[in-house]
């Protein structure tokens, strides 16, 4: 059975500037029962990003839309459409009210 265990972006905090003022990560890696590697890949993404886990890679895109215009021009006459509609809608609840 695999367990794993899920840190608060604060609990993790606490243990880096524990080691950071310890200057041992095996001291607080053993007081938090943590595996001293992992410790240490939390003060490095502390040292270089001011937090505990590495930001997250943009995405790439995969090319260019292909034919943009005619997709905003849809996208444009879908919105009109559904602004009517939500008018029609607001105008016939008045009614019945």
């Amino acid at each position: 059975m695999n367990f794993t265990r899920k840190y608060t972006e604060e609990e993790r905090l606490n243990m880096v500037e524990e080691a950071l003022q310890y200057g041992s990560n095996s001291l607080v890696a053993a007081k938090y029962n943590i595996n001293p590697g992992l410790l240490s890949r939390w003060k490095s993404c502390y040292r270089k990003y001011g937090q505990t886990l590495m930001q997250k890679k943009p995405k790439k895109l995969d090319g260019p839309i292909p034919d943009y215009k005619k997709q905003c021009a849809l996208l444009t006459k879908e919105k009109r459409e559904l602004e009517l509609e939500i008018a029609v809608l607001k105008d016939m609840l008045k009614k019945k009210i």
